[in-house]
């Protein structure tokens, strides 16, 4: 059974929400009580996860959100604190993943980019403009998604090495903001 009040009152901002592991975790924290801004950089699939989640009497508001742009990020960071007066949680949901090319010398540059920008700069992107409203809200917490891919590559090359790279900013960030530190979030 759901606990719908272990985050009531939270203000939570989910970046890839518009389907898959980030409309499943905005559903559920809007399930235990919290107020969740599903973003994604396809507006018009987060309005629909949105609208899916307040029909069944959940808080819950779209915004676009583009996770390779830091101004994007910033908006979004300002709308979730300007809708729940506060930013409690950031889960950083969006990746982008490039099918492998047959031989790992032969994957371009940009589609290496992409993947890096989208799945690991996007995280450090957003946990960046988080930081102060999740320490100013005295309980904030960031959840970075990960993926098996990070420990060990099954395929998509740059979406591995990305997710590995997100481990580690997770330890950088936790050993930066997390407990025992100025400024802890946690």
């Amino acid at each position: 059974m759901t606990d719908t009040t272990r985050f009531e009152g939270y203000g939570v901002l989910v970046t890839g929400a518009a389907r898959g592991i980030g409309a499943a975790v905005s559903r559920r924290l809007a399930e235990e009580g919290a107020r969740v801004l599903v973003t994604d950089v396809d507006l018009p699939e987060a309005e629909k996860t949105a609208a899916g989640l307040r029909e069944l009497g959940l808080a819950t508001e779209a915004f676009g959100c583009d996770v390779g742009s830091q101004e994007s990020v910033e908006r979004a960071v300002a709308r979730a604190v300007e809708s729940f007066g506060a930013l409690d949680v950031l889960v950083n949901s969006a990746a982008h993943c490039t099918p492998d090319h047959p031989l790992f010398e032969d994957e371009p540059d940009d589609e290496w980019a992409s993947d890096l920008d989208i799945t690991l700069t996007g995280p450090y992107r957003c946990c960046r403009a988080a930081l102060p409203h999740l320490v100013a809200s005295g309980r904030g917490a960031v959840v970075n998604i990960g993926s098996v891919n990070g420990g060990q590559d099954f395929g998509n090359h740059a979406y591995s090495a990305a997710k590995a790279g997100l481990a580690s900013l997770t330890r950088t960030l936790a050993g930066h903001a997390g407990p025992g530190e100025c400024g802890s979030i946690w």
